[in-house]
C-alpha cells in the first residue's frame, strides 16, 4: 500500500482535546484517522509503511519515533482507540467466558509468547468476547503516549460491523484482507454463523481459504454473496481470480454514521472500514 496523509483543511490542532483518535498498527505499518465528534466528521486519514519482517524491538523504536515526529499523533485527544492487527485472537461465547481464564481461552487457538499481554473486549452486537494478544513493547509505548488508550484486535470491529450492518435473510460471507492474514465471517439475520482467521503468503492462499469455507459450510458459490474489505480492490489480480469462483462479490461500504473529508476520495472506501468502524464499538 502506498503511504499517504490526507488532512481536511478544517482540522484545528488547537482542538485535538475535543477530537477522537483511532490507530491501527501491525508489524507492517501504522494507520490512523481523526474524528471531529461535534460534526461527526473524519478529518484526517494517514498510513505509514514499515520495513518488512521487523522484529518487535525494532518495531518499538520505529513506532515511537514515528509518533513523536508526527504533528497529528503527537497531541492529546479526547479518547484514543488502538487496533493491534494480528491473527492471534479468538472469540469466546459469553456463557463460557471467565476473566480468570484469559490465558486458557487464548491458548485454545494460539500460543502465548513471553512478551505478549492478553486483552479482552465484549462485542457490542454478539454474546461473545474477543480475547487477543498485544506485544507488551507496543502496548507500553502506546499506553505511555495515550494515557487512557483502549486496545482492540481487528476481529472486534470486523465482526461487530458484520452483525450491525448486515441483516439479510440469506447467509453472507465477509472477508477482511490484512497484510498476511485474513478474517472470514458468515452471518445470517444479524447472527454470527462462523468466524476464523487464516495466515496467507500468496493470493492463491486467500482464494483457497475462501473457497474452502464455502465448501465446508455448504454454501452456494454462485448465489451466496461475498463482501470484501481490506487491502484488495477491483484492479487487483486477486479480484479477477476470485470472480472465477464466486458469483457475487461486493466491497464493504464506509459506515454511514459519519461524514468524511473529501480528501479521502483517493482511497478505496473499503480499505479502512475496521479503522473507521472502531468508534462504533464503544
Amino acid at each position: 500500500m502506498q503511504e499517504f496523509a490526507f488532512v481536511d483543511e478544517t482540522l484545528d490542532l488547537n482542538l485535538t482535546l475535543s477530537y477522537k483518535l483511532s490507530i491501527q498498527v501491525s508489524l507492517n505499518g501504522l494507520s490512523f484517522c481523526i474524528l471531529d465528534p461535534v460534526r461527526n466528521k473524519y478529518v484526517a486519514l494517514s498510513h505509514k509503511n514499515f520495513e518488512k519482517d521487523l522484529i518487535l524491538d525494532d518495531l518499538q523504536i520505529v513506532v515511537e519515533d514515528y509518533i513523536n515526529n508526527n504533528d497529528l499523533l503527537n497531541n492529546e485527544y479526547k479518547n484514543t482507540q488502538i487496533i493491534w492487527e494480528s491473527y492471534k485472537c479468538t472469540l469466546i461465547p459469553e456463557k463460557y467466558f471467565d476473566v480468570k481464564n484469559l490465558k486458557k481461552h487464548f491458548e485454545l487457538n494460539h500460543k502465548l509468547d513471553d512478551l505478549d499481554e492478553i486483552h479482552y473486549k465484549k462485542l457490542k452486537y454478539s454474546d461473545s468476547y474477543s480475547v487477543f494478544a498485544v506485544p507488551n513493547q507496543i502496548a507500553g509505548i502506546l499506553s505511555r503516549k495515550y494515557k487512557d488508550a483502549k486496545f482492540y484486535n481487528q476481529q472486534l470491529p470486523f465482526v461487530d460491523t458484520v452483525l450491525f450492518k448486515h441483516h439479510s435473510e440469506a447467509k453472507k460471507v465477509f472477508v477482511n484482507i490484512n497484510t498476511d492474514f485474513i478474517d472470514i465471517a458468515i452471518s445470517q439475520k444479524g447472527k454470527l454463523q462462523f468466524y476464523n482467521a487464516f495466515n496467507f503468503i500468496s493470493d492463491n492462499d486467500i482464494l483457497y481459504f475462501i473457497v474452502n469455507v464455502y465448501e465446508q459450510q455448504a454454501l452456494d458459490t454462485e448465489h451466496i454473496e461475498l463482501v470484501i474489505s481490506g487491502s484488495k480492490d477491483k484492479k487487483s489480480e486477486f479480484y479477477t481470480m476470485l470472480k472465477e469462483f464466486i458469483g457475487h462479490v461486493k466491497f464493504e461500504k464506509l459506515p454511514n454514521e459519519f461524514t468524511y473529508s473529501y480528501t479521502f476520495s483517493q482511497i478505496s472506501e473499503h480499505t479502512f472500514t475496521n479503522l473507521f468502524n472502531l468508534q462504533l464499538c464503544e
